[in-house]
């Protein structure tokens, strides 16, 4: 494993290097579900590297960005996602949280669960955050499915919040703490063995 900072039965997460641009930009350009994004707008390995070195600019960051990466195997410490804290809040201990897999065929095989409670594991215990909340665009279920079993709960609705081809869609609005991401984590834990 490559510089990880939380470490999970088969994925780990570390911080995004600038030698990730190039699969970064790849994998972004072959996703097929586009119901998450405003354009299929081509996004160079410059571009990446650029985001990724801006990063380490803001002392404390506004945003953490991490590397999900498999752990063994023929594949093992290829990164297989990103997921992020961002729009911390250092001062209240709040923040906003995001993931994606990418490419498409390691999801639905629990990498992004795991990976998720990795990343919720970091912000609570080691960047001692109170409150992580998530956006979830309204037609993807998948997501809201999801963090539901990672301990969110349903805190809101940001009504005729975006529109995609001329549509307009709400937001729904996700939040946890961390005793309710224990006991979410627990039971996940529990599910597998």
């Amino acid at each position: 494993m490559r510089n990880a900072l939380v470490v999970g039965d088969r994925v780990y997460l570390r911080p995004l290097e600038t030698s990730d641009a190039e699969g970064l930009a790849r994998d972004f350009s072959e996703e097929a579900e586009t119901f998450m994004y405003r354009g299929r707008i081509p996004v160079s390995p410059l571009a990446f590297a650029h985001w990724i070195e801006k990063q380490h600019t803001s002392h404390p960051p506004a945003e953490v960005n991490l590397a999900v990466c498999l752990r063994a195997g023929d594949e093992a410490d290829r990164m297989i996602g990103l997921v992020n804290v961002d729009h911390i809040d250092w001062l209240n201990r709040t923040s906003e949280t995001g993931s994606i897999l990418l490419p498409a065929r390691f999801r639905g095989q629990g990498y992004g669960t795991e990976a998720k409670h990795l990343l919720l594991e970091y912000a609570f215990d080691r960047l001692h955050l109170h409150v992580l909340r998530s956006h979830v665009w309204e037609p993807n279920g998948r997501s809201a499915a999801a963090l539901v079993k990672q301990g969110y709960r349903p805190a809101g609705r940001l009504k005729w919040d975006d529109v995609k081809h001329g549509i307009y869609r709400d937001t729904l609005v996700f939040d946890v703490l961390r005793e309710e991401w224990l006991q979410a984590r627990a039971a996940w834990k529990a599910s597998r063995f």
